[in-house]
């Protein structure tokens, strides 16, 4: 008997010993997972990361770490309902699980709308870098705080305005982005990364990451017969195999799209700005890089036209800036000919990014987005003026609903004013990031315009000019109120052609002349349209001297 339960004592001892074995073994293994998945989130491979720790969470569930880790990673890759789940457990079980939990915990908040939680985690924050300051975590949730006293005043007095969904035509369970109108309000391009067919095969993903297909321009046209988007299509001849093709805008006249570029078998590797001109059949073609001074060996983005054609705004990291992406301009001096860009300065440039610029048809007041200045949180549109001797005023939020505690990017507004589009990631969207329709018929935006007014819009002053030889290019074409004060001058583009965008209800005097031709002078009356943006065509005929 007694030597049975020695037997006994052996076994639980061995027993014991080998679970204790196991346990070091099993520790040791999600050590391992744990370093590695940290090491995968710092390289950007969140998917990996996220992999790995989850693997670490089923040998550990109640882990506070590594709870903390997996809000992190939805956190990064906006799965905003998951973070929350990990980091509320993470704090539940140790509210210092990690020195980063209470800041990632509301940046969570801060994206599910949940303002005021997330003020209350950014505060404790705060409190705990105050014992220990580090100076750019201090700035960074100093930030964040602003962000969330902004929201919740905005979100106190909300805009007189509607924003909806853009509709099926436009959106998809994919991600849209950077959507862009013309003038008359009749054409729209965007940028989507949906499957797009190249004949009976889809397009061919990146090489880098298979899972991710390449970003494309699609356009679409309204259809005043059902009062909305006829269905989206890709543009022949601008999208190209193994290049990300993304639109930044449409000219007014719609003559031109510039592109954004980054061919990874080619010249614009890093990104450069690319412009497809639309040929007499009506059909966009091949696109054309800017080149200098405008394109650069470093990031260049967000290119538009001015409504007279004569500047270009564009993004660019070039040195020199005042952040990450500053908003430059660069004047016409000769037919496809550019002059050094001149930065728009620190009134308009942060220290964070600014990008998508969007110059209205009034031709001072520009939109772009940022998240710096006074941002609810992440991107918001803002808008700034420029005057008469070509200083801009400071940025102002455009404020609740056009902007959000998400991202809002990308906006675009039609010459009367009335309807603007944004792209932005927050909740009830389709996909990623989607497009939503502005209707801003009881409230304007533009700076020249009185705050809280009905937009009294522009309207549209087109023609051809030609002489007794056919279309004259480069005709100069110069457009004064009925005091005789200049306000735009413009010149034809090859076919003759010009386009500008004008107050209605008003007079004008357009001159034309041309090289060897003699001048000629024509008044007009712009009325305005309370269904839409205006257009009237004059056309001018120029006889030799």
């Amino acid at each position: 008997m007694k030597k049975s339960y020695i037997l006994i004592g052996l076994a639980l001892v061995n027993t014991i010993a080998f679970s204790q074995k196991t346990s070091v073994i099993d520790n040791a293994g999600v050590g391992i997972k744990t370093f590695n998945a940290r090491q995968a989130f710092l390289a950007g491979d969140i998917n990996k990361a996220l992999k790995l720790y989850t693997e670490a969470n089923t040998a550990k569930p109640n882990d506070a770490a590594i709870l903390y880790h997996l809000g992190q990673c939805y956190n990064a890759l906006k799965k905003t309902e998951e973070a929350l789940n990990y980091l509320e457990k993470a704090e539940t079980i140790d509210t210092n699980a990690n020195e980063d939990l209470h800041l990632d915990l509301g940046m969570a908040y801060q994206q599910d709308d949940q303002v005021d939680k997330a003020l209350a985690e950014f505060t404790w924050h705060k409190r705990k870098y105050s014992i220990n300051p580090k100076k750019q975590k201090e700035d960074e949730i100093d930030h964040f705080i602003a962000e969330c006293v902004l929201a919740k005043q905005l979100e106190a007095h909300p805009l007189n305005i509607t924003v909806k969904k853009a509709g099926d035509a436009i959106n998809s369970e994919y991600e849209e982005k950077t959507p862009s109108v013309t003038a008359d309000g009749t054409r729209l391009i965007f940028t989507s990364d949906r499957p797009l067919l190249v004949g009976d095969m889809k397009a061919p993903k990146d090489p880098k990451d298979p899972g991710v297909l390449y970003d494309n321009v699609y356009m679409c046209n309204w259809d005043s017969a059902i009062n909305n988007w006829a269905p989206a299509y890709p543009i022949d001849n601008v999208n190209e195999p193994y290049a990300y093709t993304s639109c930044t805008s449409i000219s007014p006249d719609g003559n031109y799209i510039f592109l954004y570029k980054n061919d990874l078998h080619g010249p614009s590797i890093g990104g450069d700005i690319y412009i497809s001109k639309k040929s007499k059949t009506g059909k966009y073609g091949a696109p054309v890089s800017i080149g200098k001074p405008v394109n650069t060996s470093y990031y260049e983005d967000g290119a538009c036209l001015s409504p007279d054609g004569n500047t270009i705004y564009f993004v660019s990291e070039r040195p020199g800036g005042f952040g990450g992406g500053d908003i430059y301009k660069s004047d016409k001096i000769g037919r496809n000919k550019w002059a050094e860009p001149e930065n728009l300065g620190p009134v308009v440039n942060s220290i964070y990014d600014e990008g998508a610029p969007f110059m209205a048809a009034d031709g001072h007041t520009l939109f772009f987005s940022s998240d710096g200045h006074a941002s609810m949180g992440g991107y918001d549109i803002f808008k700034t003026s420029m005057n008469d001797s070509g200083k801009w005023s400071v940025p102002a939020n455009l404020g609740y609903p056009i902007n959000t505690v998400n991202n809002e990017k990308g906006f675009t507004l039609s010459a009367d004013g009335r309807t603007a589009y944004i792209s932005t990631d927050r909740k009830g969207g389709e996909g990623k990031r989607d497009i939503y329709m502005i209707d801003l018929s009881n409230y304007s935006v533009l700076s020249t315009d009185s705050a809280n007014s009905k937009p009294k819009g522009y309207s549209i002053l087109r023609g051809r000019v030609s002489d007794a030889k056919g279309p004259v290019e480069g005709a100069t074409v110069t457009v004064s109120d009925s005091a005789g004060n200049k306000i735009s001058t413009l010149t034809t583009i090859a076919e003759g052609m010009y386009f500008i965008t004008l107050k209605g209800h008003a007079k004008y005097k357009v001159k034309v002349t041309g090289q060897g031709d003699k001048g000629e002078t024509k008044s007009v009356t712009l009325p305005d349209s309370p269904l839409g943006t205006f257009t009237m065509q004059m056309d001018f005929t120029l006889e030799k001297e």
